[in-house]
């Protein structure tokens, strides 16, 4: 029987390139995903939960 430490070093070369390819990829696309700008919406609606996290808090007090 094989530990997880055997079969992690019985990988090939080609293996691991194909690993960091796609890693490189993902990271690539969720890069360009991550500048794009908030659409406002998204911004209304995010102050307009702190406001009613503030109220929520005020009228606890």
């Amino acid at each position: 029987m094989q530990t997880g430490q055997t079969q992690k070093s019985q990988r090939t070369g080609s293996e691991l390139g194909i690993g960091a390819s796609i890693g490189k990829q993902l990271k690539a696309y969720y890069d360009d995903v991550a500048s794009e700008p908030v659409p406002d919406r998204f911004l209304s609606l995010l102050d307009a939960l702190d406001q009613a996290e503030s109220a929520s808090k005020k009228n606890r007090e």
